[in-house]
C-alpha cells in the first residue's frame, strides 16, 4: 500500500467514526416513528380498535416481513442505484405513506368500515414494499460503514440509545392510550411518529458509503451470487438458526400486549408501558454484552443469551393468571426477555457480519438474509393468529396451568429457541474464544474466588 492509499484509508475510517453518532441518532429517533406507528403494542391495539379479527390482525403483521422476499430481486438495483440513495428514498417516503392513515376516520365517515379497512390494507402495502426496498440497502451499508472491531460496542450503545427511546416513546404512549377512547388518540402517536421518522432519516443523510456499485464480485451474474451463497454450509447453519429464533419469538410475542390485556386483565395502558421493561433490560445488558462480544467474541455471548431466551416462553406458560402480582411477574418476564434478546441481536448481528457474510459479496448474502427473515418474521404471526382464531374458546386445566391457544404458542416457541440455540452452537466463530473457554477462564475462576469470600 502506498502513502497516499494509506493517508486515504485512514481519512476513510476516521469519516466513519465520525458518522456513528448520526447512524446512532437516526436509530433513537425512528424508535419513535416505529413504536407509535407499526412496530409495536400501539399498533396492535390501533388495529383490536378497529374491530378486526385475529386473523387479520396476523395477516397484516405477516405483510411487513413478508414483503422481504423483494430483496431477491431488487437487491442488485439497490447496488446499482446506491445503498445510500435507495435507503434515503425507501425510509423517507414510506413516513408519507404512514401519515395517509391520518385519513383514516374522514374515509370511514365517506365509505363506511369496509372501505376504511380495505384503505387500511392498501396503505400498509405500500409501506411494506418501501420499507423493504430501504432495508435491502441497509444492510450491505451498514456492513460497509461499521468499523469491524467496534461493531459490537456500536451494537451495545445503540441497544441503549434505543432503549432509552424506547422507553420515553412508551411512556408517552402509554399516556395517551390511557386517557382517550377511540381511534384519534392512535392518530396524534401517527403523527408525531411520522415527524420524527424524517428528522431520523435525515440524519443517515450524514452518513457516508453507500455509493453506487457498477459490478459483482467475480464477474458473476446476481443469481449465481446467490447460488453461491446458498451453498456456504455456515451462513445456511446461521439462516436455520435465524429461522427458529425469529418464529419461536414472534410466534408468542406478536399477540402478546393482547394476551396480556384479555386473558390476564391487565389495563391498556399499563400494557403499553410494560414495553418499558424490555427496553430496561436490553439497555442494561446492551453496553456489557457488546463489550464482551468485542473482546471474547461473539458465540461466548451469544450461547448464554439464545439460552436464556429459551426460558421466557415457559415463564409466561407457568405464570399465573388474574392475581394481584400479575403485572409484577409481567415486567420481569418483559425484562428478561430483553435481556435475552439485546444479547442475541448484538451476538449474531456482530457474527453475521464479522465471520458469516464475506464483504465481497454482501449483497447477494444480505438479500437472502433479509429475505430470509422475512419469510420467518411473516410465518409467525400468520400462523399464530390462525391458530388462536381456531383455538378461539377452547380451554382447559393442567394441574397449576391454563391450556389453550397460547399455551401451545409458549410450548412451540421453546421448542424452535432450543433448536434455535443447537444451531447457534455449530456455527463457526468469529474469535478464537469459545463459549466454554470463557466459562473456564473468566466466569469460573470469578466465581471460585466469589464463593471463597463467601465462606471465608
Amino acid at each position: 500500500m502506498t502513502g497516499s492509499d494509506s493517508d486515504t484509508g485512514r481519512a476513510a475510517g476516521a469519516a466513519r467514526l465520525r458518522a456513528l453518532p448520526w447512524f446512532m441518532a437516526h436509530g433513537f429517533l425512528n424508535t419513535f416513528f416505529a413504536l407509535w406507528t407499526f412496530g409495536g403494542t400501539v399498533f396492535l391495539l390501533f388495529l383490536g380498535e378497529l374491530g378486526l379479527p385475529k386473523r387479520q390482525i396476523g395477516g397484516l403483521l405477516s405483510l411487513f416481513p413478508f414483503c422481504g422476499l423483494l430483496a431477491l430481486g431488487v437487491a442488485p438495483v439497490a447496488a446499482r442505484w446506491g445503498w445510500k440513495r435507495t435507503f434515503l428514498f425507501g425510509y423517507g417516503t414510506r413516513k408519507g405513506v404512514m401519515a395517509l392513515l391520518l385519513l383514516l376516520p374522514w374515509v370511514t365517515r365517506a365509505g363506511g368500515r369496509t372501505t376504511a379497512v380495505a384503505f387500511l390494507v392498501g396503505v400498509i402495502v405500500i409501506f411494506a414494499l418501501l420499507r423493504a426496498l430501504a432495508e435491502t440497502a441497509y444492510y450491505p451499508w451498514v456492513q460497509e460503514f461499521v468499523p469491524s472491531d467496534v461493531r459490537g460496542k456500536v451494537g451495545g450503545i445503540s441497544t441503549v440509545l434505543t432503549a432509552v427511546a424506547s422507553g420515553l416513546s412508551l411512556a408517552v404512549a402509554g399516556w395517551v392510550v390511557g386517557r382517550g377512547d377511540g381511534l384519534n388518540r392512535f392518530l396524534v402517536l401517527i403523527a408525531g411518529g411520522c415527524v420524527l421518522g424524517l428528522l431520523g432519516v435525515a440524519c443517515m443523510a450524514r452518513v457516508p458509503g453507500g455509493a453506487p456499485r457498477t459490478g459483482t464480485a467475480g464477474g458473476n451474474g446476481h443469481g449465481d451470487n446467490l447460488a453461491l451463497a446458498l451453498r456456504d454450509r455456515n451462513f445456511v447453519t446461521y439462516l436455520a438458526a435465524l429461522g427458529c429464533t425469529t418464529v419461536g419469538t414472534l410466534s408468542f410475542s406478536s399477540f402478546l400486549p393482547l394476551y396480556v390485556k384479555e386473558r390476564l386483565g391487565v389495563a391498556s395502558g399499563t400494557v403499553v408501558t410494560l414495553d418499558i421493561a424490555v427496553m430496561a433490560g436490553g439497555a442494561l445488558a446492551g453496553l456489557v454484552l457488546g463489550w464482551a462480544a468485542d473482546r471474547v467474541g461473539s458465540r461466548p455471548v451469544l450461547m448464554p443469551a439464545a439460552g436464556l431466551a429459551m426460558l421466557v416462553p415457559i415463564g409466561w406458560l407457568l405464570l399465573p393468571r388474574q392475581t394481584s402480582r400479575t403485572v409484577l411477574g409481567c415486567g420481569i418476564l418483559y425484562f428478561v426477555n430483553g435481556v435475552a434478546g439485546s444479547g442475541v441481536a448484538i451476538a449474531s448481528g456482530r457474527l453475521l457480519y464479522n465471520r458469516v457474510i464475506p464483504a465481497r459479496d454482501s449483497t447477494a448474502y444480505t438479500a437472502l438474509y433479509y429475505a430470509w427473515m422475512g419469510v420467518a418474521g411473516g410465518l409467525a404471526p400468520l400462523l399464530a393468529g390462525h391458530l388462536l382464531s381456531h383455538c378461539a374458546g377452547w380451554q382447559a386445566a393442567l394441574g397449576p396451568v391454563t391450556v389453550d391457544g397460547h399455551a401451545v404458542l409458549f410450548v412451540g416457541a421453546f421448542a424452535l429457541l432450543a433448536a434455535a440455540c443447537w444451531l447457534y452452537g455449530r456455527l463457526q466463530p468469529d474469535g478464537r474464544h469459545t463459549t466454554r473457554s470463557v466459562l473456564s477462564q473468566m466466569l469460573i475462576p470469578s466465581m471460585r474466588r466469589w464463593l471463597l469470600q463467601v465462606w471465608r
